[in-house]
């Protein structure tokens, strides 16, 4: 018979045991011991691990504070463990290889694709919310025309135009210093046109004075050909009126051509009123010296050449450039910039409305960017189930193909494409190199088909046919709604606002 004291020594040194057993279970784990217990919190089995092997139910009460939660989460998220490193190794160096594996159950040497997507995606759209990243955007430069040298601000309107200039995830601090110097008021002004004064034509031959006779009007060549004449009744003076109509129409082309050259502006140093002072006095000078000053030079071959074929025209016309004088003067907007007029999303805007808009956007591109900035993220991970389906159609076996192979696939696609956005994004803005965009596709295009071709064990035909068709599929589809969300953009700049 055990004495008393040996039975008490016994079951205490059993209690310890104990004790020390369920403080090594509940201390095994990244929990927190005050969120757990010895039994299942759903079946009252004892528990062996972190997961009851009755009913499967997890060993956590998940009683923590919002902040213990959010830094659980974060630490869980963005843990550089061996496994994350390899796991990004293995996604650039061996495409598709983790995505195989890991969907042939071989887990526990990767990062899991939901890691590691939402892991790039908090780090992409965190840097460029922080940043003031700006998706795409438009701003303007205002230049002198090709024929006119010298600052802009010492030019008039007729004599400067509007350059345009589409950028990609450019910082607004940097569109900012851009514009600094933009005259957004002149902008404005141009993109409503400026005035400028041509010489008209309305095909009234009297604004020439005398008509002219018939043997000018046959040594022009707009006498019809009686050889070819059908009716042997024509008089001759139907034949004058046809070849008057002719000759009327070529004056109009040239008189066009020749409003194409001239700018009557104030400023005298212009090569067009140099040309005009010298036409008025029926005086022209050498074409060489005509356009002797300013300009590029593209501009004055332009200009020598038309010139040439005006001269030539008005000279078998029995004309001269001084006779153009002779014609009314009217006044026509220029626009340095047109826009047309449209109707976006069933809201019809008018030109100058459109004009408006784009004078908003160029002041604060972040409008433009508006509707993206807010609904890229989310339209982004509802694109990964939808590129899983895509996939599917085009791509399909029971062994290594089904929905569950696409989805874990296009998952650590999205997270390798926003890293590459992302390092692309940093060169772009923190150094000289341009044409980031352009990289970005080409390195998609070739990493695409590599990828599926480890994932998925098909011949290289097949495979690139798929992938590309796949990324055809989800580009359209991407463009569709990008272009809603900017639609919808100018819909909202295009209430009432100051431009």
């Amino acid at each position: 018979m055990m004495s008393s004291s040996g039975s008490g020594g016994s079951l205490g040194e059993l209690e310890a045991a104990a004790l020390i057993a369920g403080e090594d279970l509940l201390s095994r784990d990244d929990i927190p011991d005050e969120n757990q217990q010895m039994t299942c919190f759903s079946c009252g089995e004892t528990m062996r691990g972190l997961f009851c092997y009755s009913c499967g139910q997890k060993n956590d009460d998940y009683r923590r504070s919002i902040l213990s939660l959010f830094s659980e989460t974060f630490a869980s998220v963005f843990s550089l463990d061996n496994r994350m490193w390899r796991t990004w190794l293995m996604l650039l160096v061996k495409p598709g290889r983790v995505a195989r594996e890991f969907s042939d159950g071989k887990r526990t040497n990767w990062t899991s694709p939901v890691r590691i997507y939402l892991a790039l995606s908090i780090i992409l759209f965190g840097y460029m919310g922080l940043t003031q990243t700006r998706i795409f955007s438009v701003r303007t430069d205002i230049v002198p025309k090709a024929e006119f040298i010298g600052p802009v601000e010492d030019l008039e309107d007729a004599s400067v135009k509007l350059k345009p200039d589409f950028g990609f995830f450019r910082r607004q601090s940097e569109l900012d210093r851009l514009n600094a110097s933009v005259d957004f008021e002149r902008v404005a002004r141009l993109m409503q046109g400026t005035p400028r004064q041509v010489f008209a034509f309305n095909e009234d031959l009297t604004l020439l004075g005398d008509l002219p006779s018939n043997d000018l009007l046959k040594s022009s060549g707009v006498w019809p050909d009686t050889d070819d004449s059908e009716n042997d009744e024509v008089t001759e003076d139907e034949y004058r009126t046809q070849a008057l109509e002719a000759y009327a129409e070529q004056i109009d082309d040239i008189v066009d051509k020749y409003n194409g050259v001239i700018f009557l502006v104030k400023n005298q140093d212009t090569i067009g009123s140099r040309i005009l002072e010298a036409d008025k006095t029926n005086s022209p000078l050498d074409i060489a010296n005509e356009i002797r000053f300013g300009g590029t030079e593209d501009a004055k071959a332009l200009a020598r050449e038309a010139l040439l074929s005006i001269d030539q025209g008005l000279k078998n016309l029995g004309m001269t450039r001084s006779d153009i004088h002779k014609l009314p003067i009217e006044d026509k907007n220029n626009y340095s910039f047109s826009l047309g007029t449209g109707s976006v999303i069933g809201v019809k805007l008018s030109e100058t409305d459109l004009q408006k808009i784009f004078v908003k956007f160029l002041r604060n591109p972040a409008l433009l960017n508006e509707g993206i900035s807010r609904y890229l993220p989310r339209i982004m991970f509802l694109m990964m189930p939808f590129a899983a389906l895509i996939g599917l159609i085009f791509i399909r076996d029971k062994k290594r193909a089904l929905l569950y192979d696409h989805l874990v696939h296009a998952t650590y696609i999205h997270a390798v494409t926003f890293a590459f956005l992302l390092i692309l994004i940093l060169l772009s803005q923190w150094t000289p190199l341009k044409g980031m965009i352009n990289l970005f596709f080409i390195g998609l295009a070739i990493y695409l088909p590599l990828s599926a071709k480890t994932m998925f064990k098909r011949g290289w035909f097949k495979t690139i046919f798929a992938s590309y068709s796949i990324a055809l599929f989800y580009g359209l589809t991407m463009f569709v709604i990008v272009t809603l969300l900017t639609a919808q953009s100018v819909v909202n700049a295009a209430s009432p606002g100051p431009v």
